[in-house]
């Protein structure tokens, strides 16, 4: 079998966090034995076009995969153009949260790609490069690869997707060729114990049915757990060779089993690593009990991030949040009590939404004591609930390249009738003002900044956060 040149890519974006993308780290390990592949994280490496003329003219490829986001399109387009440029004959892969969630029209918006994939791709990719290796890609074949994307005739079929029931089937991430040392004091979340800092996902999936996520449709709705000694291994490695000081648990549910939750914790305070842990992604709070919480923080946990959305009652039904707000009072309460701090996310403009509504979630992230708090205007991502309404009752257009890449933290695509984008943007600005613009906010935000490396971090993503809707 011919031995692939594949290069796996993230796109270049406006970001300030600045994580490696675990994805395309078992994607890595999926291929690497066959293969030979390169990575490029076009973020870490502030790519721009003339850098990746470059790099394909000091080498060739035989299949480039690359990452997309929803707000990545235009640049992603002018990715596949200069490939095609530089070098027709190399195959196109596109996966990621975009693919997965937009599948029926990839092709009309990347008509120059030859495939692209949704959900999880560690066993689909790795089948269709050796389908490609050996000269054997056919219509019989590619029906048999999951989670493909592909055309026959013209028309666009989805191979039904391949959601893993053994996760540490998948190994671990490529930690040595992602050079977890190579990245920049980042961190998801902003602030920090310890530093080195390793981000780690061991679970995949959600049940949950909100409505404005697409999770579910990267992950699956069953939720999978890595063994737990497949996860301490990781983390030892990560500590003993990398010299990480700290983890970032990036799940969607971490907590959605107790008693996983339980024996993880007996396990690493066991080994007796000096390590510190945080939940920054957001865990469901109906999961959390102050035995579930005390366990945690006995090894290690010192903070943790919580979906909240709205202080409205009635967008949180609409949401279907399965939360009241005397729930969440409860449970943040519940965290605190258990001496550990906790950021909230919430939603601004979703749809149906008053200026009542709006000012409701304003106050109540006030009210509720939180240390941070994260205030997104609403987005219409492809393939959720809420988009599907919205398009069906006329309310969203079919988006633009320039729409989607509006995807962003601070700017807006979409209002809620009765308003404007602008306002949206100047409601969610208000939201942050208010909230970090509080002498006891500030002075707690201050006190924790480390070094002037994270003081001009700190300031550069406080600015972006505000002001800079690209």
């Amino acid at each position: 079998m011919k031995k692939l040149n594949v290069l796996l890519m993230r796109p270049d974006s406006r970001s300030d966090e600045l994580i490696p993308p675990l994805g395309l780290g078992y994607l890595i390990t999926a291929i690497r034995e066959k293969h030979g592949v390169d990575f490029l994280d076009g973020i870490k490496e502030q790519l721009t076009p003339e850098k990746f003329r470059e790099i394909l003219n000091k080498k060739s490829y035989d299949v480039i995969g690359i990452q997309i986001f929803t707000f990545n399109v235009i640049r992603v387009k002018d990715y596949i153009g200069l490939i095609k440029e530089l070098s027709p004959k190399t195959k196109i892969v596109l996966g990621g949260p975009h693919p997965s969630c937009a599948f029926a029209n990839i092709f009309q918006l990347f008509p120059q790609i030859d495939w692209a994939f949704r959900g999880e791709a560690e066993r689909g990719f790795a089948k269709l490069l050796d389908l490609l290796a050996e000269n054997k890609i056919s219509n019989e074949s590619l029906v048999e690869v999951p989670g493909l994307i592909w055309k026959i005739n013209g028309r666009t079929v989805a191979n039904q997707q391949c959601f893993v029931d053994n996760l540490d089937e998948l190994g671990l991430p490529s930690w040595d060729i992602l050079n977890i040392n190579s990245y920049p004091l980042a961190p998801h979340g902003g602030f920090f114990k310890n530093f080195p800092i390793a981000p780690i996902i061991i679970t995949r999936g959600c049940p949950f049915s909100c409505t404005y996520c697409a999770g579910n449709l990267v992950s699956g709705k069953k939720i999978r757990f890595r063994g737990i000694e497949s996860v301490i291994s990781e983390i030892k490695l990560l500590y003993d060779k990398y010299g990480v000081r700290e983890i970032h648990i990036e799940d969607d549910n971490f907590t959605f089993n107790p008693q996983f939750v339980r024996n993880f914790c007996g396990k690493l305070k066991e080994n007796n690593l000096n390590i510190t842990w945080t939940c920054p992604n957001g865990v469901r709070l109906d999961t959390l009990t102050e035995e579930l919480l005390m366990t945690m923080k006995n090894a290690g946990l010192y903070s943790i991030s919580v979906g909240v959305e709205s202080g409205s009652e009635r967008i949180l039904e609409n949401m279907k949040k399965s939360l009241t707000k005397d729930k969440i009072r409860e449970k943040v309460a519940l965290i605190k009590k258990c001496g550990l701090e906790v950021s909230g996310f919430f939603i601004i403009g979703y749809p149906g939404e008053t200026i009542d509504d709006i000012m409701q979630t304003i106050n109540f992230s006030l009210e509720l004591g939180l240390k941070r708090a994260g205030f997104s205007l609403f987005k219409p991502f492809p393939g959720t609930e809420i988009t599907r309404k919205l398009t069906e009752s006329g309310e969203l257009k079919e988006m633009s390249d320039e729409d989607w890449g509006r995807f962003v933290l601070a700017d807006s695509i979409y209002a809620p009738q009765g308003f404007t984008r602008e306002q949206m943007k100047k409601l969610r600005k208000k939201a942050l003002f208010r909230f970090y613009f509080r002498p006891k906010i500030m002075l707690r935000f201050l006190s924790e900044i480390r070094s002037f490396g994270h003081f001009k971090l700190i300031v550069v993503r406080a600015y972006r956060w505000l002001f800079q809707a690209r």
